[in-house]
């Protein structure tokens, strides 16, 4: 199964919220399973 998270932020690279710890935490989680492929997209603010 392929994965692609979107998201604007990302810990321990960009956090201002929650989010980032979600983005981070279940990606690694489910990475754990041997059918995931997971990719993580964050954008690039100017």
């Amino acid at each position: 199964m392929n994965i692609l998270f979107a998201a604007s932020e990302c810990t321990p690279l960009i956090k201002t919220g929650g989010l980032g710890d979600v983005i981070q935490a279940l990606p690694a989680r489910l990475a754990q399973r041997p059918d995931c492929q997971l990719c993580i997209i964050l954008p690039y603010y100017a």
